[in-house]
């Protein structure tokens, strides 16, 4: 997982002056020339290529199937430094077929990322990205997506500084899974609409690992402004969070995170009130890791997100926080446990193909916020996975869910997976 920040603008046609003798002109003059060589250089590089093909089928029952495949191809340059800097530009394309829907090709990822050893200290190590990357919190409650935008960091052996950000306007929109408002959903049926939404994301984040007792500390804020015209509706949401992580002894661990934010809705409508308060999010996992035993590995979570029935608005997130349900679960007024058992039966047999497979069993139970409220409880999930991976670079799985609600009938979904690189 990653994160970093958006640089300012200087003001049209005036000269922004550096101090040479101090520390930030010496990054500065080493930072420049670094990112124009990976932007520019070709010759005298190191060059890495490949690609993915990614086949899915979803299935539920009463519906008709649906089907997608992903099909990405991608070229990484490393370009020769100086010293122990380090310079990459990636680029990476998509293809993308929904069966009988659309097909789509986009821009993945195209980001020049340059790292220098030493420049703010002599344990530091100063990072800078821009371009089209891959923008997430260390949390796993607000945001997974990419930006095109610029991040910047520096390293020492116990903090780590990033600043990010990031514009979504210019992304294919069925390459986007951002859905925060009214708006962003009429927009994916919107035939003349083509991009993602248009938002701003700023990201700040500390880290200190293996502050004590290896565990480590995580620090940030978000911001995310939407950037729709006054004549629609808007969605305006800020986040502050704090994560722990570490060993707690032998192969447990654990992962706990919790978001304060607030958020702003604007209806375009003037018979409509805006709406503005505050929203809470929290989840605590444990994962036990028993490798005599099969290589096990037992997970167990729990999930609450705000609903706007009490102090709090509905929790609002700018991706959806992800479950290991097939059924879709809310990103709001959500209480939630789910536990979850892998492990690979034939992993000590003579045959490479059976050792990697994979079974697992899983279920997750979903309730209100609010689990003493009447009717707080929505169902149980219960389900199995089983994944073969005969090679390094071609896999697949099969997974199905029942879906047992507290009152009506039992919908069983189903999900199939094929991936292979080259």
């Amino acid at each position: 997982m990653s994160s970093q920040a958006k640089g300012s603008e200087a003001k049209r046609g005036r000269a922004v002056p550096v101090n040479s003798g101090g520390r930030f002109g010496a990054v500065v003059r080493r930072v420049l020339p670094a990112l124009l060589l990976v932007l520019v250089t070709v010759s005298a590089a190191a060059l890495d290529a490949g690609g993915r093909l990614r086949v899915q089928g979803d299935f539920e029952q009463d519906e008709d199937p649906r089907g997608r495949m992903t099909l990405n191809a991608w070229t990484r340059l490393f370009p020769q430094l100086q010293g122990e800097a380090t310079a990459e530009l990636l680029i990476e394309g998509t293809a993308i077929f929904q069966f009988d829907d659309f097909a789509a090709a986009d821009l993945e990822y195209l980001t020049a990322r340059v790292a220098l050893p030493g420049v703010l200290g002599e344990d530091s190590v100063f990072r800078l990205r821009g371009g089209r990357y891959q923008l997430r919190d260390r949390v796993g409650l607000i945001v997974d997506h990419r930006v095109d935008g610029l991040g910047l960091g520096v390293d020492y052996p116990r903090v780590g500084v990033r600043l990010a950000g990031g514009y979504t306007g210019l992304l294919l929109k069925q390459n986007s899974s951002i859905v925060m408002s009214l708006g962003d959903v009429t927009d994916q049926f919107d035939e003349f609409t083509t991009t993602a939404p248009p938002r701003w994301i700023g990201q700040l984040e500390v880290d200190f690992p293996e502050l004590f007792a290896r565990q480590t500390l995580v620090l940030g804020g978000i911001v995310q402004h939407d950037r729709r015209s006054g004549e629609e509706d808007t969605v305006d949401t800020q986040y502050g969070y704090l994560g722990l992580s570490g060993r707690i002894a032998g192969g447990l661990y654990y992962q706990s995170g919790g978001v304060f934010g607030a958020v702003q809705r604007k209806d375009a409508s003037p018979a409509v009130d805006d709406v503005s308060g505050s929203m809470v999010a929290a989840s605590h996992r444990f994962v036990l890791f028993a490798e005599s035993l099969s290589r096990s590995v037992f997970t167990v979570r729990g999930l609450y997100a705000s609903g706007g029935n009490g102090d709090f608005e509905d929790y609002t997130p700018i991706t959806s926080v992800s479950t290991i349900a097939l059924a879709p679960v809310p990103t709001a007024d959500l209480l939630l446990g789910s536990a979850e058992y892998t492990f690979r039966p034939f992993f000590r047999s003579q045959s490479e193909i059976a050792r990697n497979i994979g079974l697992t069993a899983y279920g997750v139970a979903l309730f209100d916020s609010d689990p003493t409220a009447d009717d707080a409880y929505h169902g149980t999930e219960a389900g199995g996975r089983i994944a073969l991976r005969p090679f390094s670079d071609i896999g697949g799985s099969i997974r199905v869910g029942a879906f047992i609600p507290e009152e009506g009938d039992v919908t069983v979904r189903g999900r199939v997976e094929f991936s292979t690189s080259f």
